[in-house]
């Protein structure tokens, strides 16, 4: 086999293990891993506001565990904020991890749920 031949071949190969890596095993590592957050960050709630938490303490929750937050009393009654991004989230597709606390109708904490966005496009 000539000596270009071998090249083409390594290039196709290196190509072709690029794909895979991209279409198949980054997905799911990612997956795992904003599975393993939410879990994470769950389970800090779960520990710090226990069920039926006042305004304060949820608003105190959100101060020290996010970046920036908002209480939206007009849809849905929820505080939700935005936990601050560490350098690896950035490299990840600009990755942002919310909180969203959910409040019942007398003002008290009834749940929480975590979601992870990436806004790189």
């Amino acid at each position: 086999m000539s000596r270009l031949c071998k090249i083409v071949v390594a290039i196709t190969a290196g190509i072709a293990a690029f794909a895979v890596i991209s279409v198949i095993a980054l997905p799911i590592g990612l997956h795992y891993y904003d599975s393993a957050t939410k879990k994470a960050l769950l389970r800090v709630v779960a520990q710090q506001l226990p069920p039926r938490s006042s305004m304060s303490d949820m608003q105190e929750f959100m101060r020290r565990h996010t970046t920036r937050y908002a209480f939206n009393d007009l849809h849905g009654h929820d505080y939700s904020g935005f936990l601050p991004q560490t350098s690896l989230d950035r490299f990840l597709f600009d990755r942002g991890v919310q909180i969203v606390l959910y409040v019942n109708a007398d003002q008290t904490f009834r749940s929480a749920d975590v979601r992870v966005y990436y806004t790189w496009l």
